[in-house]
């Protein structure tokens, strides 16, 4: 098992309980476990270089946690598009993501900011699984598509 897909299972479970006060939601458990998207090495390395861009504020993040900051950027980017694809919903996403990320931040110490989760899942968009902008509302493909032509090198990863 993956280092992403072993934080997947971690974030399906902890959205588990989370949402178990919420019957209108769906709810994620160890049985219905998350898919990473499969990307490349080369996908993986422009997500890092196009979130330091997006939010130059993570490089220092970057700089004093290493290995667990790239790690923890790159499971929640994954994380990101697998709860895209299961809910097809932006919102319930990224709301899956800040909670799992909680639930993990005395470890990774990630920064726990609006931008910055806006950042990972923007560029998570973009880099690590473009074709689920088509699961977006209009006027936010709009913005993603906006945000990607500050990549040049992303560019070649649209749908």
């Amino acid at each position: 098992m993956t280092i992403v897909s072993a934080v997947l299972v971690i974030a399906a479970t902890s959205c588990s309980s989370a949402r178990a006060s919420s019957p209108s939601r769906p709810v994620a458990t160890t049985a219905a476990l998350l898919q990473a998207p499969e990307t490349s090495s080369v996908q993986d390395g422009q997500f890092f270089q196009d979130l330091a861009t997006s939010d130059p504020s993570l490089s220092s993040y970057v700089n004093s946690e290493q290995g667990v900051a790239l790690r923890a950027l790159l499971t929640d980017g994954a994380a990101f598009c697998a709860f895209l694809q299961r809910y097809r919903n932006v919102d319930e996403a990224m709301e899956s993501v800040a909670v799992g990320a909680k639930s993990v931040e005395p470890q990774t110490g990630l920064p726990e900011s609006v931008k910055t989760f806006n950042a990972i899942d923007a560029v998570a968009l973009i880099t690590l699984c473009p074709n689920e902008q088509r699961l977006l509302p209009a006027s936010d493909q709009a913005r993603i598509r906006s945000l990607q032509k500050a990549f040049p090198q992303s560019e070649t990863l649209a749908p």
